[in-house]
This record gives C-alpha cells, structure tokens and sequence, in this order.
C-alpha cells in the first residue's frame, strides 16, 4: 500500500511540474526555474543502413492505397533512450528550429470524418499557416489520423483511409528529401490519381505557374493537433532541433505507391542531436513541424529559386513518436490529426 501511494505520489507530482511548465509558458512568457524533460525510446537507424542524400533505392517499402504500409527492406532499426526536453519553457521557432507550438482554439470537427476534415479543417489550417508565417498562400492536400487502438480494430475514416498508429517502430524520420520535396510540389500541378487524400479530379495547382513557384521560397509544414479531449500522456511527438541534425546522419527511404516514388529521410543517431516535445499537448493547441523549406541553409546550393537567397537555419526538423518512459500506465491513448501543407510565398 505504501509502495503504490508514494508511485501514485510520483505520478501527480510528474503531472503538476507537466502542467505547470504549461501556464508558465503561456500565461507569463517566463523561463522555468527548472528544466523539464523525459526520457523516451525513440527509433533510428543503425550503421549497417546506407547513408545518403540521395536515394540508392536499397530502403524502402510499398504503401497501399488505404496509405498502409507493408514490409519495410533495407533497414535496420534501432530503439534508444534518449533525453527529450520540454520545449514549453523555450523560444522555438519554425525558421530556427524547425518547429513550435501555438493556442489555436476554433470551433473543432469531427476529425473522423474525410468529408469534414477536407472541407473545414483544411481550410482552417490554411489560414492558420498563412499567419504564422506570413507565406501569401497555403495549400493542405493530406492528412493522417492516428490512434493506436482503432488502427488496431482496423477502423477507417468516415469516407477516407484506415486510421493509422503512432509512428514509433516507424523510425524518427523526415517527410521529404532533397529529391521528392519539389518533386511533390509538382505533382500537385498533376490531376489528382487514386492515391491522394482528395480523390481524383483536377490539380491543386495551376500546371501554368507551378515553375514559376519553385523560383520563389515554399515550405512544407505539418499541423499537428490532438484531437482527444483528454492531453496527450502517450506516444508524443518529438521533434529534433534543425540546427543540431548532420547531413551524413541521413538515408533516404522510398515510399513506392502504385503510381509514383515517394521519399522520406530516416536518421541514424547522434549524441549531437538535440530532441524536444511538447508535454500534454491540448486539443485546443497545434504544433507546427516544417518538414521542407527551400531556402534552408543546409541545401540551399540545390536550390530552383531565382534572385539572391537568403538562408534560414533549419531545413527541417527530423520527428517521431516515441515511447514516454514517463507515462502512466492507465494514460488514454493518443488520438491525432497531421495535416501536410505547402506553402509559397
């Protein structure tokens, strides 16, 4: 009895520092006194994986049109504990660090339903990106909702895709690399084929102007929300400050879809890397995680765009779930929404 009064004693206290670096950081601005992190479990890729920039097409998987995945070759993945500090008592930004976090109550939907997630929360996270980062236009062409126990029961979206689980055997990982971030920009210049979110049909962009777009700076970014009533106590997201990420840590994964080649970066470890997250994320909170942007310093000699460039320093931020040491045993289960956008400015 003593035994499970002091672990219960634990627990509250872990949950009340949790919701006190909460209040501080948007209540007062201030820095804590103390600094709160955990330790988690998150998966990379060891060294027998090659590393490369560009794809050598010995890792990968095939992606089914419910977007699920099937056997995955060429890696090898590792499971570490790592250090992953809160980053609620921190500045961080999207252009230095690849990621942040905002208040962003609004009205909600049922994110279970394709046909409202499309046609009101899309819209929604539009204009929330527009403002955030003062881009002239946003465009959401995919989502993902997860929850491990419904993907379990094999449920699907109302109208759209099975939902899918926390990306934590997945492997911290990127969305885009060097070759498919703008190759997927002009994809959305194709007509819509059976494997987008949006269902076949015309193109998102203008096949005219798509050119003239990759000259300009674009970014593609992820908003992340909870969508349980209950904050989010399992699976976390963790991002990787943009800054602390080495080029030669990065292999390139494809995604073979029936009708084209996706790419993703996977990530070997680094004592280097520096990993943050966002403790009990609300529903009425986004995180806002750039997965692309074209005048990132760490490619910028590959860059289309015209004009002087002027560099910012994070690319993009590495992420995944991960395995919350911390947790309590009876936490809810994580249920989340990914909305992938692209913006051009």
């Amino acid at each position: 009895l003593m035994l499970r009064s002091f672990a219960g004693g634990v627990r509250n206290l872990r949950c009340l520092t949790r919701q006190c670096a909460r209040k501080t950081w948007w209540n007062c601005g201030r820095s804590l006194a103390t600094e709160v992190k955990t330790r988690g479990k998150l998966y990379f890729q060891s060294d027998k994986v090659p590393r490369s920039i560009l794809s050598t097409g010995k890792v990968g998987t095939n992606r089914d049109l419910l977007g699920s995945d099937g056997e995955f070759f060429g890696t090898d993945p590792i499971g570490l504990e790592v250090d992953i500090k809160s980053g609620r008592d921190r500045a961080m930004s999207l252009d230095e660090n690849g990621f942040c976090l905002l208040p962003h109550a609004w009205k909600h939907v049922d994110y279970y339903d394709n046909h409202q997630v499309i046609n009101s929360y899309y819209a929604e996270c539009e204009a929330l990106v527009q403002k955030a980062t003062g881009a002239t236009r946003a465009v959401a062409f995919d989502h993902n909702l997860r929850a491990k126990l419904r993907k379990e029961a094999g449920d699907r979206l109302r109208g759209g895709s099975a939902v899918q689980e926390p990306l934590v055997s997945y492997g911290v990982h990127n969305d885009y690399t060097l070759t498919s971030a703008a190759q997927r920009i002009r994809q959305l210049a194709q007509a819509a084929s059976k494997n987008d979110t949006r269902g076949t049909g015309t193109s998102l962009l203008d096949p005219r102007e798509v050119e003239g777009l990759l000259k300009k700076r674009w970014v593609f970014i992820n908003v992340w929300r909870n969508v349980a009533e209950s904050p989010v106590e399992s699976f976390p997201l963790a991002a990787c400050d943009a800054t602390s990420l080495a080029l030669d840590d990065l292999i390139v994964f494809e995604i073979r879809y029936s009708d084209r080649v996706g790419e993703n970066y996977f990530a070997r470890y680094s004592d280097a890397q520096r990993w943050f997250y966002f403790p009990r994320m609300e529903k009425d909170e986004v995180m806002l995680l750039k997965c692309w942007d074209s005048r990132g310093v760490d490619f910028l000699q590959y860059s289309e765009a015209d004009g002087p460039k002027e560099p910012v320093p994070a690319t993009f931020s590495l992420h995944g779930s991960f395995e919350d040491l911390a947790s309590p045993e009876d936490a809810p289960d994580r249920e989340s929404i990914e909305v992938r956008l692209v913006a051009f400015y």
